[in-house]
């Protein structure tokens, strides 16, 4: 528990520790006389670059045990049963590895972690140390409020945990999943021809004629269609059928994809995606005659499709996971209290970074 609330410690110094202004200098050298012994000579830019590059080799060289931060008077982490009144005897190590692990946890991979960051870091650490320690005093493990959040923590932690065990999806896992799913990673690119049944620039056209609009605009839709069959070019048949319903309005574009199987309406997408390529199919909508044509269809390769495939595998193993858990435990509620049932049990927790 101490440790995620570290988390959320150290994460927000992390802004102040890559903004913090660099050391001013004392007041007092500022009015040092001129009699005083003269500054040094400013450093050539060599001689810095090769003071930082010092001061990492020797950062890198500590050992992981090396101790790097000792606290006085906080204990960290300890038994219930040991006396808090002992804190101002209590003395904390806290290892290279030990903070480096916690580094970690608040700061991306590909973030570089300077000494300014480390020490701000530090120093919140040792606060965090400081307010646990107050907080035992105070019993505050005792609450409710500290069981709940005891819980969600650990529940979360858990997540993460299954989350890292399961992010990295084996090749022939992912070339499985891709064989026995080929169907879902077709693509297709199409031309749509949209006829509109209405004339959007006479809003006050009567009833009687935008019957007999939307009537002419169906057998030219049927036109259209036939000669869309034949091979004729879509942007031609869009540009004919607005001329023979006298639009003036610039017609839509008829290209459109590549789309994905699975992307459209559901009864559209099965007709659209039993076509072959070069096949055509109408859809009659209450306001538009709409006919597609199918210009390209393939099968994505594995490599097109391997981050998509990665995603699924890594959501199906934590849901089944987290299922595997949730399911081992039953529970009876007392009607009276909750009322009856009325809806199913509850899904697991969404997995941190999952879509439903």
């Amino acid at each position: 528990m101490l440790k995620l609330a570290m988390i959320g410690l150290l994460a927000a110094g992390t802004a102040v520790a890559q903004t913090a202004s660099p050391t001013q200098t004392p007041a007092a050298a500022q009015s040092t006389p001129k009699s005083a012994t003269p500054a040094s000579p400013a450093a050539k830019p060599s001689e810095g670059k090769e003071t930082k590059k010092g001061a990492a080799s020797a950062e890198a060289a500590l050992p992981a045990t090396a101790t790097v931060i000792i606290v006085h008077g906080a204990c960290g982490p300890r038994p219930a049963a040991k006396s808090a009144a002992a804190n101002s005897s209590c003395v904390t190590h806290v290892s290279k590895k030990q903070f480096d692990t916690l580094l970690n946890l608040v700061i991306p991979p590909n973030q570089p972690q300077t000494p300014q960051m480390r020490r701000t870091l530090a120093q919140r650490y040792v606060e965090l140390l400081a307010i646990a320690d107050a907080a035992e005093k105070a019993g505050v493990e005792k609450s409710p409020e500290f069981a709940l959040l005891r819980l969600r923590g650990l529940a979360e932690a858990y997540q993460r945990q299954l989350d890292e065990k399961y992010k990295n999806v084996p090749q022939p896992e992912i070339d499985a999943y891709y064989n026995q799913h080929k169907d879902e990673f077709i693509s297709a690119t199409l031309r749509r021809l949209y006829i509109p049944k209405a004339d959007a620039a006479k809003p006050k056209a009567t009833d009687a004629e935008k019957a007999d609009f939307a009537k002419k605009a169906t057998e030219i839709g049927n036109e259209m269609q036939e000669r869309a069959k034949k091979g004729e070019d879509m942007d031609a048949l869009e540009k004919d059928a607005y001329s023979k319903l006298g639009l003036s309005t610039t017609p839509p574009s008829t290209q459109i994809g590549p789309v994905r199987k699975g992307a459209l309406p559901a009864a559209t997408d099965k007709a659209i995606f039993d076509l072959p390529q070069g096949g055509v199919y109408r859809d009659d909508q209450p306001t538009a005659v709409i006919i597609y044509k199918v210009d390209k269809k393939e099968t994505l390769a594995t490599d097109k499709v391997k981050e998509e495939v990665v995603r699924t595998l890594h959501r199906q193993k934590m849901e089944e996971a987290l299922k595997g858990v949730t399911s081992s435990v039953k529970a009876d509620y007392n009607d009276t209290y909750f009322g009856p049932a009325t809806s199913p049990t509850a899904a697991p927790p969404t997995p941190p970074g999952a879509k439903r």
